[in-house]
């Protein structure tokens, strides 16, 4: 119950607006089928959205919750509406360049979840594996240490409600078996903020949050417009960067995405997904292979 009727009121309406005004970097995973409506760092393009993360209560929560003395930032943000395929056991990988160590996930749901499907999964300590490397995403929780962390934690948010967890929390969502939410919704603003003196962590893979124009180098301070700081208070020349559009995706962003393209990190990163689609569909085959060898032969 994080945001009253009135917050509440406010982040549905907006959220409705921009799924009804689709922004072109939304395109690619509207088209893949995966959510009705999804896109990154939303607050760049979207006046409404750095505005509800500069003055709603969402701010301070994220202060309490994650420790910070000094300052709360974004890293990247995300607008989901209705996950149709799911999204299976995975890590979070696109924080934007800070560390895990000061990275911190969250998300505020518009809609109540349903008694099946739409609400997170996780495995409860499971970002103290020792068995994930940093850059996979989708993992087998069959694998390394991860049984040891088989104490399956559902969360089942209402309308208002705000979820944080570790970076490195394995965790899923699963979407309705239909793949179609018909006349629900499941709408949510998430992100990932990074708490206290983060520095600029070069990831040396695509990161999708990361395509401004900025002059950052591994290992300065995160403080620049294109990681906004929203607690204690926003800062008066990154809001004048904002709204001049001095920040947003960029000529030298999408340069810095095409050279990290072909790093040994990102085709780790794509590996991971690989791998558990192959031992996904290997698992299919054995299983139809064990019905048809319970059908009895037709005679």
């Amino acid at each position: 119950g994080l945001l009253n009727k009135e917050w509440l009121a406010h982040l549905r309406e907006i959220t409705d607006w921009q799924v009804e005004h689709p922004h072109i970097w939304a395109s690619p995973g509207v088209a893949s089928g995966l959510y009705d409506y999804i896109q990154r760092n939303i607050w760049t393009t979207n006046d409404a959205f750095i505005k509800f993360l500069y003055h709603s209560p969402v701010s301070t929560a994220l202060a309490q919750l994650g420790g910070a003395k000094d300052s709360v930032r974004v890293t990247t943000d995300l607008l989901m509406v209705n996950p149709n395929k799911g999204f299976k056991w995975h890590q979070d990988n696109q924080n934007g360049p800070v560390g895990f160590d000061n990275a911190l996930r969250w998300w505020v749901t518009m809609d109540d979840s349903p008694k099946d499907y739409g609400a997170p999964v996780y495995l409860k300590k499971s970002q103290n594996n020792k068995c994930v490397p940093e850059d996979a995403v989708f993992v087998n929780i069959d694998e390394g240490d991860l049984p040891e962390y088989h104490d399956f934690t559902t969360f089942r948010p209402k309308a208002g409600d705000l979820i944080v967890w570790h970076a490195r929390t394995i965790h899923k969502i699963d979407g309705p078996t239909s793949q179609d939410w018909g006349s629900m919704k499941r709408r949510v603003l998430g992100g990932t903020v990074a708490i206290d003196d983060a520095t600029y962590v070069d990831k040396e893979k695509v990161e999708f949050a990361d395509m401004g124009r900025h002059s950052l180098k591994h290992g300065d301070p995160l403080t620049d417009p294109h990681f906004p700081k929203i607690w204690p208070r926003p800062d008066p020349a990154e809001v004048v960067a904002r709204f001049n559009g001095d920040v947003g995706r960029s000529r030298e962003g999408f340069g810095r995405m095409v050279g990290a393209m072909f790093s040994a990190k990102t085709f780790e990163q794509f590996a991971s997904w690989g791998n558990v689609l192959k031992k996904k569909d290997q698992a299919v085959e054995e299983e139809e292979v064990e019905q048809r060898e319970e059908v009895p032969a037709s005679r």
